[in-house]
């Protein structure tokens, strides 16, 4: 017989042996008890919250619910503070007024 096929049919006694080995590893790793596993005495206690920012579960939906909320204020009259009367406009008006009312110029500075 040639070298080539001496070397092939070593390959497969190989492979067939290996293939052997990975089975019965994975046969006895699948009937391991899982409650040897040891818990970390730190993690005992309540769940502690992470401090903010965290992670949002809806982001499409938040930021749907954050422009809905920017729009309404954008677009109706409220009180941004009561007790020193401040009050907010919707922003078309706003743009309105100051157009009637005309843009600050800077005045000229004194040539020398």
């Amino acid at each position: 017989m040639g070298p080539i096929v001496l070397t092939g049919i070593g390959l497969a006694f190989v492979v067939g042996v290996v293939s052997l080995i990975v089975y019965g590893i994975l046969t006895y790793l699948g009937t391991y008890p899982f409650t040897s596993v040891r818990t970390n005495p730190m993690s005992i206690g309540d769940s502690q919250i992470p401090p903010a920012p965290r992670i949002e579960e809806h982001p499409a939906i938040e930021i749907q619910q954050l422009h809905a909320q920017e729009d309404h204020i954008l677009t109706t009259y409220g009180w941004t503070d009561k007790n020193k009367g401040i009050v907010r406009i919707p922003i078309a008006r706003a743009m309105e007024l100051q157009l009637e009312r005309g843009f600050p110029t800077r005045k000229e500075a004194p040539k020398q």
